[in-house]
């Protein structure tokens, strides 16, 4: 887990050679095993193993349908955070500006509400998001109980603001703001699972394994077989590790609408 997570914050181009890198040093430990067990065995080494290179295709196969279901719906997944969070951003300067309408002291309290809360989102959930926290964690509660007061201080107000017209959209965009926020955890909980990670790097180390076997009569083409291989494998998982969790590394999701709040501005 530490690994997945130092290489996830990692600028992307880092990422790319760290990944290119950890895959460079399992290709040469396959392919040094391979040899040796080759000589252990009592093989030629000059001689082509009775292997069929169908098991390359074969095993590669599985590999590319284990990357393609990890990966499934990951790509619309830094989209998706990007709109829940806009959308709670945006539900929130509504909530702002129909409270203009509001008795002055009331509308302050509300205003007050809206900028604890933003606070809370950045200082509290933002950094439980990154490290993944579970939904159900009490870190989160702080947050929500800001917008759970809010819609009590409107209701107990209710006798005295029952007539204005922006009643019904300002509790409305409080609803929506709360719905938007959800989404937004659940994403962070999102992405590829440990066994998920753990099943693709069996395989690629299983069909290098493979490369290596079917080359092992002739150790140049071995070698530049291997390292191909193990180029491809690299770009795949790098690809998957820029985009598996929204809220961390180069391309993630951004709290700058809600911080806006949070300062005022």
């Amino acid at each position: 887990m530490w690994l997945l997570n130092f290489l996830q914050n990692l600028p992307l181009t880092p990422m790319f050679l760290a990944a290119l890198a950890i895959a460079i040093v399992l290709c040469w430990a396959i392919v040094l095993v391979v040899r040796l067990w080759v000589r252990g065995c009592g093989f030629d080494p000059s001689t082509p193993l009775p292997i069929r290179d169908t098991i390359i295709g074969a095993v590669s196969a599985i590999f590319a349908l284990m990357m393609a279901f990890s990966a499934a719906g990951i790509w619309n997944d830094t989209l998706q955070a990007n709109t829940a969070v806009q959308r709670e951003a945006n539900a929130l300067e509504n909530v702002v500006a129909l409270a203009g309408s509001l008795p002055p002291d009331l509308a302050e309290k509300v205003r007050g509400s809206v900028v604890r809360y933003s606070k809370e989102v950045v200082d509290n959930d933002w950094p439980a998001m990154v490290h993944k926290v579970g939904i159900d964690d009490p870190i989160y509660d702080i947050s929500d109980q800001t917008l759970v007061d809010l819609v009590n201080v409107l209701s107990l107000e209710h006798a005295r603001i029952v007539g204005l017209p922006t009643l019904t959209p300002l509790f409305g965009q409080v609803i929506e703001a709360r719905s938007a926020r959800l989404a937004r955890i659940t994403l962070a909980n999102g992405g590829v699972s440990m066994a998920q990670w753990l099943a693709m790097l069996v395989i690629a180390i299983a069909a290098l394994s493979a490369v290596a076997i079917c080359n092992t009569h002739h150790f140049g083409m071995q070698v530049l077989a291997t390292h191909l291989y193990a180029l491809a494998a690299a770009a795949a998982f790098f690809v998957i590790l820029a985009h598996d969790r929204p809220f961390v590394g180069a391309i993630s999701v951004s709290p700058a609408p809600i911080l806006r709040l949070a300062t005022g501005r």
